[in-house]
């Protein structure tokens, strides 16, 4: 295990693992354990292997679980679903934040109602994906 490993070695090394471990997946202190890769380097291989998105099946590598932060080569669509999901509400978590930070203090005044609309759907679309993605 050297530190200066290629991008393909890591991203190979993560496929293998991933795929001895089946549906059951693995998080990513297992997923190092079993590829005998650091934390950095697990991080690389998985950013190097592309992503399962919702739209295209069989499109990407492998699918992440955000509710048991487990890694899995199989498709679930449900898991694609629910990782897209946290995306989105990150993203707009960052923009609403980045909005009544920066934007909204120093707004001119003839745009201030029209910057205060877009922080309330923000905030509804965070609120939303809150709410689709509460356990129940």
């Amino acid at each position: 295990m050297t530190p200066y490993n290629k991008q393909e070695e890591n991203a190979q090394r993560v496929y293998d693992a991933l795929k001895s471990a089946g549906a059951r997946g693995l998080t990513l202190l297992e997923l190092m354990h079993q590829a005998k890769l650091t934390r950095c380097q697990a991080r690389r291989g998985i950013g190097y292997l592309r992503e399962s998105l919702a739209d295209l099946k069989g499109g990407g590598v492998y699918s992440y679980d955000p509710r048991t932060y487990r890694y899995c080569l199989e498709y679930i669509p449900e898991l694609v679903e629910a990782y897209e999901l946290m995306r989105i509400r990150g993203e707009s978590m960052r923009t609403y934040r980045m909005l009544t930070g920066t934007a909204i203090p120093h707004a001119q005044l003839s745009r201030a109602k029209q910057i205060r609309m877009l922080r309330r759907h923000l905030q509804l679309v965070v609120d939303d994906a809150n709410d689709i993605l509460a356990p129940t």
